[in-house]
């Protein structure tokens, strides 16, 4: 597989093209540390223990995003609002990514 410059500003390394975030495993393990723990970060075990009922219980119903029907074995998430404060629902896992790098992309151009 081909090879590339870590995407890290100065970083000489070489990753295989395709790796996640195109960082070189110094710099993944850097970013993953200054975002904080999964339960800092709202996805604790009361978030999994939520999710997993909501998930359960949301064949069926409507993705708030894209308005299609969520069936059985779709990949799906439980949204939380901008905030972090609360849910907004059970959407898509592709529409919930989508939300984030739209919201995320936004913050970066401002």
């Amino acid at each position: 597989m081909a090879k590339r410059n870590c995407a890290q500003a100065g970083c000489p390394a070489l990753v295989e093209a395709g790796v996640r975030d195109g960082r070189c495993l110094d710099h993944r393990r850097q970013v993953d540390r200054e975002r904080g723990s999964a339960t800092a970060r709202g996805y604790g075990y009361t978030h999994t223990q939520l999710s997993k009922r909501m998930r359960a219980e949301a064949i069926g119903m409507t993705c708030h995003f894209c308005k299609e029907v969520m069936v059985a074995g779709q990949d799906l998430a439980l949204d939380h609002t901008p905030d972090r404060a609360g849910y907004r629902g059970v959407v898509h896992l592709s529409c919930n990514a989508r939300d984030g790098a739209l919201r995320g992309n936004a913050q970066r151009l401002r």
